[in-house]
């Protein structure tokens, strides 16, 4: 018992001094083990959550590459292939599996302040939409994504984080239907499963005519003088000489 005691408590400090190079963390542990005895340590974990790694505000915040390298200490690993039993399982019960590794230990990212802030009214739906501009209103307003937050996704290069929030959480309602389909059908969805029209946003629509009447021409609906309309009505046509 004392051996294996003394190796428990060896990988744990040695784990947490490479999260925490300030020997905070491990040195809390230390002097907590130290008043116990041996049925203490046993009984200590048998409850759930016993380890927790306490952080700081700026002195102790873990980055990825400190993250990979206690993993690696543990050998364990932070992208794995899962298996979705809920989506197929044949007659042996082997299920479906992804065909790209995915993330499976929690990782603690640091949130936005600004979006710290706003999460605590923030609306759980995106569906009360000004028809004529396409955005939020009333009380799903604070569900909208703001120029700030756009920002930062441009500087932490997440194109497909600003397409998402641009197109199916915002007011492309055709693509929109279509993604929530796919959610409800297959229990996932892809940002290649289903594709956007440049026609489909209220707010481009909006502009473009507010544009055109205007007298200034803009490529945001098309890249003719047609109005799109005008091309489907034209579209049809010719499809009934056929």
């Amino acid at each position: 018992m004392n051996k294996a005691r003394r190796e428990v408590e060896t990988l744990i400090y040695r784990t947490m001094d490479i999260l925490d190079p300030t020997e905070s963390n491990s040195g809390f542990y230390k002097e907590k083990f130290s008043k116990m005895n041996d049925k203490q340590f046993y009984d200590f974990f048998n409850q759930e959550f016993s380890l927790k790694f306490q952080m700081k505000l700026f002195d102790i915040e873990p980055k990825m590459d400190i993250i990979e390298k206690a993993a690696k200490f543990l050998n364990i690993p932070l992208m794995e292939y899962l298996h979705m039993p809920y989506l197929y399982e044949d007659e042996k019960g082997n299920s479906v599996r992804t065909n790209y590794k995915t993330l499976v230990v929690y990782v603690p990212i640091k949130k936005m302040k600004q979006f710290i802030s706003k999460k605590n009214n923030m609306s759980l739906n995106i569906d009360d939409r000004n028809l004529k501009t396409g955005r939020l209103m009333n009380q799903d307003k604070s569900g909208q994504t703001s120029d700030r937050e756009f920002e930062c996704l441009v500087v932490m290069d997440c194109p497909k984080t600003m397409r998402e929030m641009a197109t199916y959480r915002a007011d492309t309602v055709k693509a929109k239907e279509e993604f929530y389909n796919e959610i409800s059908t297959k229990g996932m969805v892809s940002l290649d499963d289903v594709s956007v029209d440049r026609e489909d946003s209220i707010g481009r629509k909006t502009l473009a005519v507010y544009f055109l009447g205007a007298g200034i021409y803009t490529n945001l609906l098309g890249d003719t003088y047609y109005l799109p309309y005008t091309l489907r009505k034209k579209d049809n046509a010719v499809k009934r000489e056929v």
